[in-house]
């Protein structure tokens, strides 16, 4: 669910559009009973929904407010972070991605802005294995990277954890034809923010109503589908780090 006043257009594709449409009218619920005008400017561009913890993490002061995160469904995880999965074809595709070569090979991002597409897998490569990407191809969304990696158009792209058990419900097919061969860092996931300018305790029930969401039948079809266990509440600071990977 996105446009207007409530942003909730990531990690959506059809397995997972009625289950954030649930919570996209819970949310709607909590500004109409509380007096804020959905066609009303803020300072976010929405009042509430989620966001790129990049563009939180960069975000100038007055313009969000933190309301919580996401929990992945893995151990090696802490709780309300993510990592990218490096994927390479699973038929004669890579063994490493320390075999990348960017004269013989092509990486594919999904956006130059991207976090978990480019920002810390550029990072990664650079750190781990002293290798830069070369010439990327530009695929516009992970689902597609994935595509283009499966078919060996590309050899090489990052997918952020979510993303990957969002596809494997989207495009099985696709999955089916890649291979997971490393992974990057692990960052705080993606926030649920609200417009800076609502009032706190607009804030609070927003909070209150994610967090009750746990409790819907969507969002047990969610976790199944995104692969995540829980929702939580970070330290908004815990996203700060996340601007020197992007400097």
């Amino acid at each position: 669910m996105t446009g207007g006043a409530i942003k909730l257009d990531m990690y959506l594709a059809p397995p997972s559009e009625a289950a954030f449409a649930v919570l996209g009218e819970r949310i709607k619920a909590v500004l109409e009973e509380n007096g804020v005008d959905l066609d009303g400017a803020f300072a976010a561009g929405f009042a509430a929904g989620h966001v790129c913890g990049i563009t939180f993490a960069t975000a100038p002061e007055g313009r969000y407010r933190y309301l919580a995160t996401m929990v992945a469904d893995s151990p090696e995880l802490p709780a309300g972070y993510y990592d990218s999965l490096l994927i390479t074809s699973a038929r004669g595709g890579l063994s490493s991605p320390a075999d990348f070569d960017p004269a013989r090979h092509r990486a594919v991002i999904n956006e130059p802005r991207s976090f978990s597409g480019n920002l810390t897998f550029a990072a990664h490569m650079q750190a781990a294995h002293g290798i830069s990407l070369g010439d990327v191809m530009r695929s516009g969304a992970h689902l597609t990277s994935i595509a283009m990696v499966a078919s060996g158009e590309a050899d090489l792209a990052a997918i952020d954890r979510i993303s990957f058990s969002l596809a494997r419900h989207a495009v099985p097919q696709d999955v089916d034809g890649v291979s997971i061969i490393g992974r990057t860092a692990s960052h705080p996931g993606i926030a649920f923010v609200a417009d800076a300018g609502l009032p706190d305790p607009v804030v609070r029930k927003l909070r209150a109503t994610i967090m009750e969401f746990r409790d819907e039948p969507a969002w047990v079809e969610l976790q199944t589908i995104l692969g995540v266990t829980d929702i939580t509440v970070l330290d908004p600071q815990n996203y700060a780090p996340m601007a020197s990977v992007a400097a």
